[in-house]
């Protein structure tokens, strides 16, 4: 039988990023977002690598001045470090590896970062692999993270599943051969004119549950 595996999304996923959204009011968390991954993703195809907390602070800075903001970039950067786990989080994971699935985390973010946010929430010995796109120097969502984290966990992409609230997350592991649950919480309605995922869910633990489930 082929070995199991799921990797979650992290920022936006796994962890809440509604302090930062409180903290950057109205639509300015959405440009910085959205300006960060658009910058992620230009470095990527310009065939250049910064590392995640480079670009969200650029960004961040960016989005602060063409808004006219009076936000201190420090401040909301610190954020980043304190995210809170979705309150769905720990029951998920709890779920996946009580059921001798190999449970992991791909993040654009640092692996040291992410280990921190994991270690705070208490899943850092449920998660037993942190991949992080620093290990390829190339962002998600190319084709070559996905594949790197199915070497790394060491199970054929077709028995990884990935979990993200993120269309193009979504997107860039099916193409990279992997299944994949989209949590449509954030975007509500997905944005690509064609490949629409079969499988979604409303929170982690129903996307859990259908990554058990017979595909």
């Amino acid at each position: 039988m082929m070995r199991r595996a799921v990797l979650f999304d992290v920022v936006g996923t796994l962890f809440d990023v509604a302090p930062l959204q409180r903290r950057l009011r109205g639509s300015a968390f959405d440009a910085w977002f959205e300006r960060l991954l658009h910058t992620a993703t230009s470095l990527t195809l310009a065939g250049r690598f910064e590392p995640f907390a480079d670009i969200a602070a650029s960004t961040l800075k960016t989005t602060i001045a063409r808004n006219g903001l009076s936000a201190d970039a420090n401040e909301v950067l610190a954020l980043l470090q304190e995210l809170p786990a979705d309150n769905e989080a720990v029951a998920a994971v709890e779920l996946l590896d009580s059921s001798g699935v190999l449970v992991g985390a791909l993040t654009n973010s640092g692996e040291k970062q992410t280990q921190q946010l994991l270690e705070a929430a208490g899943l850092a010995d449920r998660i037993v692999e942190v991949v992080s796109v620093e290990e390829v120097e190339v962002y998600k969502p190319h084709p070559a993270v996905y594949r790197h984290a199915a070497e790394r966990l060491g199970v054929d992409a077709r028995g990884i599943t990935l979990i993200a609230a993120h269309a193009w997350d979504v997107v860039g592991a099916k193409e990279a051969g992997l299944d994949a649950i989209w949590i449509d919480r954030i975007e509500r309605e997905w944005p690509f004119p064609k490949g629409k995922p079969r499988r979604a869910a409303d929170g982690l633990l129903e996307a859990a549950e259908l990554a058990l489930a017979k595909r």
